[in-house]
This record gives C-alpha cells, structure tokens and sequence, in this order.
C-alpha cells in the first residue's frame, strides 16, 4: 500500500504507532532505504513500546512523542522529538526558540515558532520518566485483565500484540463486529447510563476535509466505525475492569 503511494514528490515516510502498538518498522524502512525516503516515527501515543526490542521513536530518522494530559507521559501539553541526526537537532532547537540564531543574540535569520517547554513542565515530565517503567507496568495489568474478562464474549475483536511487539496500550480499544446486530455508539451510550465513560476511535485522515480522498481507506474506515475505547487508566482496578467488562458482555448479549 505505501509502494503505490509514493511518487517524485514524496519526501518521507510516517509511520503511526497507534495506540500504543508498534507499527511493523522493517517492511518500511527497507521501503524508504529503496527510495531515499526519510522515516518519521509518529510516536505519540507509545511512549515505551518496543520494535523487536528496541524502543519506538528510535527506528527511524526522527520520532515524535506526545506530552498531552492523556499520554503514557504527560507535562500537560507539548511534546518531544528525538534524533541521532546532528542537522536536525540543530535546525530543530533553532526553530523552536523563534528562530534565533545560537551565535548571535537575538538575531533571527529564520522563520521560527515559540516551542519552548517551561522548566515546570520538564521537571514534570522528569518526574513521569522516573516511574515509566512502572506506569507501563500498570497499563498492561490493565489491559491484561480487560482481554481475561472479555476473551469469552462474542462479536468483539480484542487489541492485538503482535510477537514482535511490546504493546503499553495506551487505549484499551476494542471492535464490535456487525453480525452482533449491536452498533458501537449504542455501546457508548449504554456504558454512559452506568456513569462509564467510553469513546469511538478517531475517524480516518482521509475522512478530514482537508485530507479528503476519494477512495478512503476501507479497513481504517471499518475500524472507525467498529472502534470504541474504554477507561484505560493506570490506577483502574481489577473491580472497576470487570463491573465494565460484564456491562460489555450483557449489552452484547440483550
């Protein structure tokens, strides 16, 4: 599918890491190896998550990591990026403090933007980096007891891990099949009458006007529409998992 994307005008490649799965990084990178493209890891949301033992983010040319107040790690709002390309680290320090130049005192020889962290929110995020390990930990206890109680019940697909993969499970998101003759927004509704809160997945890029092609997507669009994501938070426990687990499976079996 990629393959037949790229054309003269293409410049790089970025896989998504989605919800804290890795995406299949050899396959594309041997593809941007073939055509001299750039790999920008889209990280946001799989701040830990492994590659065949390697850490997300570090795959690539650069990768991207989100410190939104809903991440695995979190300053608030903002974000990272990382690279071992010293061009790059220059040029992006350069472009995130107005475009200034490191040599000569508010001189601006570039166009730059106002992405400097506070030295509040980095002693956040330091604080988070110290626990990470355990805060991983937690996710996938998490999601571990969501598939245990929810393994048995008909007409869901379950977040996958693949045998390459460490998943964080950012979101512990789940598919309701059509065949159930149940809809996922009725899903979201009737979680909500129990005060639990739920979401659908995002929609598709080429769903967004701005993006918008003519043949979306099919499988990024079934998944949308199938998609809910349910509580996910570290400090959920085990009670809190099943009493919505056993919602899942009654609402599927009314």
């Amino acid at each position: 599918m990629i393959r037949s994307l790229i054309t003269n005008r293409t410049k790089a490649i970025i896989p998504v890491h989605l919800y804290g799965h890795p995406a299949d990084m050899d396959p594309i990178l041997r593809l941007a190896e073939e055509y001299r493209l750039w790999v920008v890891e889209d990280a946001a949301e799989a701040h830990g998550a492994e590659y065949k033992g390697k850490k997300v983010g570090s795959l690539g040319d650069m990768g991207c990591f989100s410190f939104y107040g809903n991440k695995i790690i979190s300053t608030g709002e903002g974000g990272m990026m990382v690279t071992d390309n010293p061009e790059w680290d220059e040029k992006a320090r350069i472009l995130r403090d107005h475009g200034m130049s490191k040599k000569k005192k508010y001189w601006h020889p570039i166009l730059g933007y106002n992405f400097r962290m506070t030295n509040i929110q980095a002693a956040i995020g330091l604080g988070q980096m110290n626990k990470i390990e355990k805060i991983i930990t937690q996710k996938r206890r998490v999601a571990q007891t969501y598939s245990r109680g929810l393994e048995g019940v008909k007409g869901i697909v379950l977040p996958p891990e693949a045998p390459w993969a460490k998943n964080v499970f950012w979101l512990y998101s789940i598919l309701i099949k059509p065949e159930t003759g149940k809809k996922r927004d009725d899903l979201i509704e009737y979680l909500h009458q129990f005060q639990v809160e739920s979401r659908p997945l995002f929609f598709p890029i080429p769903k967004m006007p701005f993006y918008a092609v003519e043949d979306p997507f099919p499988t990024a669009q079934k998944i949308s529409e199938q998609g809910i994501s349910l509580p996910s938070g570290s400090a959920l426990t085990t009670e809190q998992i099943n009493y919505i687990t056993e919602l899942i499976s009654h609402f599927l079996k009314g």
